[in-house]
């Protein structure tokens, strides 16, 4: 959960009359988009975030793939470490099990369970004007993952990537950013809570999907699934200012 406008970089102070043209005509265009046709998503984008047209296929940062898997790797470790020290007597047990939750709900473990699987394309249709309202943004992303949130989604994960507390959304040049990590439609938005109440919740009238959809039908898929596995987050847990004040410890 980005592209739009196109920029004219002006070298001097005196616009040919060609350019003039063609700033008329793409005013023109617009304006007739705005007025003319139902709002556009696009009014939900701020000024730097109109940038995603014509978007092409982007591949992951290789080098945070890396270290992600090495994260998710000693995390893995640690986790066995605290167990094998729990079993070791009652006691230890207890405070391991609470530890094993914390974590769960920090969303620092694999988890697994029944959800739903959404996944959000850009039109294939043919463009004309901005084409703003065929092609997936930050904000049709958020609003998604804020609709699964809202109906009891415990766990959720955009591309592979878990979504934890503090995850952003948003647009950078000509890609979405979930943490910092590129994105790009098609983009895989996977729930594990109650199938029904979540495939319900998306699929409400006049909600999120059906805006997506009002575009084009094929740009949003719900899928109802009985078992699917999200990974562990593997982005940074440091907090530099908020920290336990001594007299809550």
């Amino acid at each position: 959960m980005n592209p739009f406008s196109q920029s004219i970089t002006r070298k001097s102070w005196v616009l040919p009359v060609s350019l003039l043209t063609m700033v008329l005509g793409f005013m023109m265009t617009a304006a007739w988009v705005t007025n003319e046709n139902r709002r556009s998503r696009l009014d939900l984008a701020g000024a730097s975030q109109q940038n995603r047209v014509g978007m092409g296929t982007i591949d992951i940062q290789e080098k945070y793939e890396q270290m992600s898997e090495e994260v998710a790797k000693l995390r893995s470790e640690k986790t066995k470490l605290e167990r094998a020290l729990g079993s070791n007597s009652s006691s230890s047990k207890l405070l391991n099990d609470s530890l094993q939750e914390a974590k769960n709900q920090a969303c620092l473990t694999e988890v697994e369970g029944p959800g739903v699987v959404v996944i959000l394309r850009d039109s294939a249709k043919p463009t004309s004007g901005f084409g703003a309202d065929q092609a997936i943004h930050d904000f049709d992303l958020l609003r998604v993952v804020n609709e699964l949130w809202n109906a009891g989604a415990e766990a959720t994960s955009v591309n592979g990537h878990r979504v934890a507390i503090g995850t952003s959304f948003r647009c950078v040049g000509s890609v979405i950013m979930v943490d910092n990590v590129r994105v790009a439609p098609p983009i895989v938005i996977r729930a594990i809570g109650d199938a029904p109440t979540l495939n319900g919740a998306l699929n409400l009238p006049n909600g999120v999907l059906s805006e997506i959809r009002s575009s084009d039908a094929n740009m949003a898929t719900v899928e109802v699934v009985r078992k699917m596995r999200l990974p562990a987050y593997t982005g940074s847990t440091t907090h530099k200012y908020a920290v336990v004040p001594k007299d809550a410890k």
